[in-house]
């Protein structure tokens, strides 16, 4: 089974307390309403989750170490929702993420590169697609936090009447393997 993912835009935003809010982002799972064309059927739309382990990347001044004075910034994907809508062809699923960052000692520029990921698991629990997006955070001025608003469309082709709840919609950072070190060991502290 395939999936398409024909769209994803940033529209960014700030918020002083979404970060303190969203550190402890965990597996975070929910529903979706959805529709099909005024028939009345009980269909329901794929869970949306936030990856755990990709939930956050802390980034570090290139060729330094590890420490708390080489953090560049750190983000976290803070909140997410979801809708979906059924048609002929599949499920439309329609998710908005909310990226927020923080901005390290280490940072000298006015803003952060990004890369998310969006993942469609079936219902067997494997992963069917994979798409990364990237994206930029600005910081204005001398902001200590800011933030992004990321849409994205994804297309699951189903037959008609085929129900999608036991699909699943993974998202999170595309981290590097030095990133995804760092946040288990920081998980296990």
């Amino acid at each position: 089974m395939d999936f398409h993912l024909p769209s994803a835009a940033g529209c960014h935003w700030l918020s002083a307390s979404a970060l303190a809010a969203s550190t402890a982002v965990a597996l975070v799972l929910g529903g979706c309403s959805s529709s099909f064309n005024s028939e009345k059927l009980d269909l329901a739309c794929p869970k949306v989750g936030i990856l755990s382990e990709a939930a956050k990347v802390t980034l570090f001044r290139p060729g330094s170490g590890s420490g708390p004075s080489d953090v560049v910034a750190h983000a976290v994907v803070g909140d997410y929702r979801g809708s979906c809508t059924y048609d002929e062809s599949g499920v439309t699923i329609d998710v908005s993420l909310a990226l927020v960052a923080e901005r390290g000692p280490a940072m000298t520029d006015a803003q952060i590169p990004l890369t998310y990921f969006a993942a469609l698991s079936k219902p067997d629990n494997s992963i069917s697609a994979k798409q990364v997006f990237p994206t930029t955070i600005d910081f204005p001025g001398a902001a200590p936090r800011a933030g992004s608003r990321e849409d994205i469309q994804l297309h699951i082709p189903l037959p008609k009447g085929q129900d999608a709840r036991t699909y699943r919609v993974l998202v999170g950072f595309q981290l590097t393997p030095d990133q995804l070190n760092y946040n288990r060991r920081a998980a296990n502290k």
